[in-house]
């Protein structure tokens, strides 16, 4: 069985390419435009697997990762959070809250792929690896 995917990106033409991407490279893709379709999403049968993007309409992606942390079925699903805006305070406090990396928009089809099966199979947190890579380019 694929392994589940929820994306979480206000930003339609995004979601879209980030699913065909992800759906081509054999996970199940689940997509939503904001906040509160996450928190709906992740009620009804949570994925394994969230990317999640900071700035979102109604509930924004710390709200939500915030929530995430708190449920205890939840809890333990990977984070990565998705932004355009760099290293930043966001990023911090996603971070904190327990995002396992970061995606910074635009990425390539292969980054994607490769950062999502990284964090699949490695349960460990990336951001260092993140930040390091971010600051390289």
């Amino acid at each position: 069985m694929a392994q589940s995917i929820l994306i979480a990106e206000d930003d339609a033409d995004i979601r879209e390419l980030f699913s065909l991407i992800l759906s081509g490279a054999g996970y199940a893709v689940t997509t939503v435009a904001d906040g509160v379709g996450a928190l709906t999403r992740l009620a009804y049968a949570p994925p394994e697997l969230v990317i999640l993007d900071l700035n979102m309409p109604r509930v924004d992606g710390l709200e939500v990762l915030a929530a995430i942390r708190t449920v205890e079925t939840w809890k333990d699903v990977p984070v990565l959070v998705l932004t355009a805006s760099g290293v930043g305070d966001n990023l911090v406090a996603a971070r904190r809250l327990g995002a396992r990396g970061y995606l910074l928009k635009p990425i390539t089809p292969a980054g994607l792929v490769e950062r999502v099966q990284q964090i699949l199979t490695d349960r460990s947190l990336v951001w260092l690896d993140d930040i390091t890579l971010s600051r390289a380019g």
